[in-house]
């Protein structure tokens, strides 16, 4: 699995949510996510779904502001989760 790079820029409508900011090939996008599942600046992102020059398209846990599900990422935005370097 992957984990993708955040930015907090805000608090959500309810105490446990956390209006973050992801760096996309787009520009920057916003989405609403539970606070838990941040982790150290990063969120869990699954599997990359594909790869095109130095970008990757990943599946976020939410939707964006804009209504996207799947975003094109830089590749320096991702890291390989814990899990999977252990394994």
């Amino acid at each position: 699995m992957m984990r993708l790079k955040i930015e907090i820029v805000g608090n959500g409508l309810h105490p446990n949510e956390a209006v973050v900011g992801i760096k996309t090939n787009e520009g920057p996008q916003r989405l609403v996510i539970a606070r838990r599942s941040i982790d150290d600046g990063f969120i869990s992102v699954g599997w990359p779904l594909g790869h095109q020059d130095k970008t990757t398209l990943v599946e976020l846990p939410r939707e964006t502001q804009t209504g996207a599900w799947r975003v094109w990422v830089p590749d320096d935005q991702l890291i390989q989760s814990e899990e999977r370097r252990r394994a």
